[in-house]
């Protein structure tokens, strides 16, 4: 398994839960990062170990909102045994937080959670991404980012977080060029798929204007990361998992 091993940042729930069974059922070893749920990715490694019938992955736990917790799990991937052997096949920057910058869900002291917004999507990507670069040359690897459909558009209260992804989006197509040829790099930009408790009435209203008229699932989501992860022809490129929202 150590030919296909990847690594799932914030793996442990929601989204990075469905996909690590995915890419486990897709016959990948992944390297499951957490900050704080690792009784939840540890479960999850359990279970689908028990119907592979075979060890599908290690957890790892890390504070991606520090230079040193990024430092600290790229020294850990780096000395895994399948990473030693044969680098690195995927890397998928998907730990994340959700908070509008006033009203409901706004986080009190905005100015710390402004810095650890940015620092979790774009400097944990970027640190992570350096101190992995040669493992992920030598496994011909994949970077997958998961940034989100606000592209183009600004949603009410939502700015920090929509720049942060924009930068994260925009640096993911830079290593699509910088890392060429060895490594590829794409992302997924989920659309209506979980909805933050702060923001039930909002997203059943978006819900009801989109095309497909229904949410998505995580297992959309991890599909499409599944896909770029094998998709050895294809970099640089934005896959809206949206049911149609860009449309409207």
């Amino acid at each position: 398994m150590g030919e296909k091993t990847v690594l799932v940042t914030g793996g442990g729930r929601r989204l990075g839960a469905a996909t690590v069974a995915a890419l486990v059922d897709a016959g990948w070893f992944v390297l499951v990062h957490v900050r704080t749920s690792r009784a939840e990715a540890d479960a999850l490694l359990a279970d689908l170990s028990t119907a592979h019938q075979r060890e599908v992955g290690r957890v790892f736990s890390a504070d991606l909102g520090t230079s040193e917790g990024v430092r600290s799990l790229a020294d850990a991937v780096l000395a895994d045994q399948t990473v030693v052997e044969h680098g690195l096949g995927g890397l998928v920057h998907n730990a994340s937080v959700f908070f509008p910058s006033e009203g409901e869900g706004a986080p009190a002291d905005m100015a710390r959670a402004r810095h650890d917004l940015w620092m979790l999507h774009v400097e944990a990507p970027v640190q992570l991404t350096g101190a992995l670069q040669e493992a992920l040359k030598r496994g011909k690897g994949s970077i997958v980012s998961m940034v989100d459909t606000s592209w183009g558009k600004a949603w009410p209260h939502l700015g920090d977080y929509s720049a942060s992804k924009a930068a994260l989006r925009q640096r993911t197509l830079g290593w699509a060029l910088d890392l060429a040829p060895h490594v590829r790099a794409n992302a997924v930009a989920p659309g209506a798929i979980l909805a933050a408790d702060w923001e039930q009435d909002a997203f059943a209203d978006t819900v009801a204007r989109l095309p497909l008229q229904r949410s998505g699932q995580p297992e959309d989501v991890a599909a499409a990361v599944r896909y770029f992860l094998e998709a050895p022809y294809v970099t640089g490129q934005v896959l809206a998992v949206d049911g149609g929202w860009g449309l409207i």
